[in-house]
């Protein structure tokens, strides 16, 4: 295939090959709970399937292939991951399956589709409030005899059980690996009427936490949030903003909007563009925005699967860019690393008078093993600004060097 920096291996499934992304979920082999429910879909041949969460298309894909004349739609929140199951598809040549971002049933709402199959293995920290939502908004979303499939971990069929019971759903166990548990939902008895669901933001809703100055409310399931990033990592960060007042910034992985929501408060002048490729991610920075009323013209909130890519359509506008700020992700490799980080020196240096700057949180680790050796290679303007507590902060600017990289200190 192409070079793509994104790119970390293909596995294989039955006759398809399935290329696979760094930093989605289960890139160094089909998942268990994949394989499980593979091994025990429904028995009535369906003419349309819902894979929801796809992923890179390890489920969807193979159904796909197994059943031709059916159409699968796949869904995921996580535009990377529907990127490559459409690549995938294509390599495949599965005319019969396509993938669309969409956050849970959003997307299928407003299609007003209905499926004989919706099959999902169910991310563990997902919560319950929408591990219910799907089993109760799925199966007003199956045709007529049709059936919702889902695969957790162990650990979580108990709580399945307990939705069992509370809500009186007819859920029945079909199987049980040594990590996974597959549960059936038939359809209600009859074809459901068009649905107009609710797809609230509260689904999601994990807490709410403080980071610089501001409360945040947070979703469940959002990737590299853990307490030390919000005690230690991003500190180092807001402790380096600078005095100046920059014009217009970009966020990029702006998760729930911890970022540019505080960029807004302090240089409210300031044009704040942020970017993440989680549908849950830019809606709950709209959610946050509007909750502290930071939302309006300044704060323009976009989606892409690789932000780099949506960078020419960023730069045009005035005025230029002046500071980046975002991290680097600790399992998207030194690849993907270089690919952002060069992106950006370049974003600094369009338009600019004078070159702008970036701020970019990253792990010590990642910082040893990816920084320097890229450095000798890219030629980028890149110093080490703060070291605390297993992170590190690199300051950028928009000035490329003839030769090697400055070394750090």
């Amino acid at each position: 295939m192409t070079y793509d920096p994104w790119y970390k291996t293909t596995l294989k499934t039955a006759a398809l090959k399935l290329h696979v992304p760094h930093d989605v979920f289960s890139t160094l082999r089909i998942d268990e709970g994949t394989r499980l429910l593979l091994d025990y879909l429904p028995a009535k041949k369906p003419h349309s399937v819902l894979d929801m969460g796809c992923g890179y298309g390890a489920l969807g894909l193979p159904v796909a292939a197994s059943f031709p004349d059916a159409q699968v739609d796949m869904a995921d929140r996580d535009l990377l991951a529907v990127t490559w199951a459409n690549r995938n598809a294509e390599a495949n040549q599965l005319t019969n399956a396509r993938a669309k971002g969409s956050l849970g049933f959003r997307e299928i709402v407003a299609e007003r589709r209905s499926y004989d199959w919706i099959l999902c293995n169910v991310p563990a920290r997902i919560g319950r409030p929408f591990i219910m939502h799907l089993l109760e908004t799925g199966q007003k979303f199956l045709q007529e005899q049709g059936e919702l499939r889902i695969v957790v971990i162990r650990d979580l069929a108990p709580l399945i059980d307990e939705i069992r019971t509370e809500r009186g759903l007819p859920l029945t166990e079909c199987a049980r690996g040594p990590r996974h548990v597959v549960f059936s939902l038939l359809a209600a008895g009859q074809t459901p009427p068009p649905c107009a669901d609710d797809t609230s933001d509260e689904l999601y809703l994990r807490d709410t936490v403080e980071v610089g100055g501001l409360r945040l409310d947070r979703p469940f399931d959002l990737g590299g949030d853990d307490p030390r990033r919000l005690s230690s990592g991003l500190p180092v960060l807001l402790d380096a903003l600078p005095r100046s007042s920059p014009r217009r910034i970009l966020c990029f992985r702006c998760g729930y909007g911890a970022l540019p929501l505080i960029a807004r408060k302090r240089w409210p002048e300031a044009t704040v563009t942020c970017v993440d490729r989680d549908l849950l991610a830019t809606t709950f920075t709209r959610r946050n925005a509007m909750k502290l009323g930071l939302a309006g013209d300044r704060l323009e909130i976009r989606e892409a699967a690789d932000f780099p890519a949506m960078l020419p359509d960023v730069l045009p506008n005035v005025p230029p860019i002046e500071l980046v700020l975002g991290e680097l992700s600790p399992s998207a490799g030194g690849k993907v690393a270089m690919h952002e980080l060069t992106a950006i020196s370049k974003m600094l240096s369009a338009g600019n008078p004078s070159p702008g700057e970036a701020l970019i949180l990253m792990h010590e680790k990642n910082e040893r093993e990816w920084i320097n050796p890229l450095l000798d290679r890219g030629g980028l303007s890149i110093n080490r600004v703060i070291a605390r507590e297993g992170y590190v902060l690199l300051r950028m600017t928009g000035q490329a060097r003839a030769n090697n990289a400055k070394k750090y200190k």
